[in-house]
């Protein structure tokens, strides 16, 4: 009776164990292969995927190293079939810094919460969602790159 009852417990303790999965804090992201000297421990925005012609959050985290200075630009650039199909420098210390309530440089420890609405354009397809292949470089004024990461986002174009 007692190895029946043993039995039982086993299989109800499988049966309702799920695995705990772990939150992906970049979102899909990697570090680009090469030599950076800081890196994003995260990246996350919501909604996922990003709704164009609607509020994002992005929240960023990471560690700097390397001090990134006033004047640095987060490269946010989309590739399509390996071809780039769109490149926008923004102003770090203005578009993400500054929003959070600090301000540039930066050193140690970072992390920020900004938002922003990508436009829509009349080109844009409709009602649809499409995933592009994203690159993004963080540079310092003096042109040295010191981050970087790479994966994809799915944009919905309503």
């Amino acid at each position: 009776m007692n190895n029946l009852f043993v039995i039982f417990l086993i299989f109800v303790t499988l049966a309702s164990s799920t695995p705990i999965r772990r939150q992906d804090t970049l979102s899909g992201f990697k570090p680009c292969k090469g030599n950076f000297p800081n890196e994003f421990t995260t990246y996350i925005y919501t909604p996922n995927p990003i709704i164009i012609g609607q509020e994002t959050t992005v929240h960023i985290a990471g560690k700097a190293t390397v001090t990134i200075e006033n004047g640095a630009l987060f490269k946010f650039m989309g590739f399509y079939e390996n071809k780039q199909i769109f490149h926008y420098d923004i102003n770090f210390c203005e578009a993400i810094v500054e929003p959070s309530g600090f301000k540039c440089p930066v050193k140690d420890n970072f992390d920020f919460i900004t938002k922003f609405s990508p436009d829509s354009d009349s080109s844009d397809p409709k009602n649809t969602i499409e995933e592009n292949d994203i690159k993004i470089i963080v540079t310092n004024p003096d042109g040295k790159d010191l981050l970087c990461m790479e994966g994809s986002i799915k944009f919905s174009y309503p």
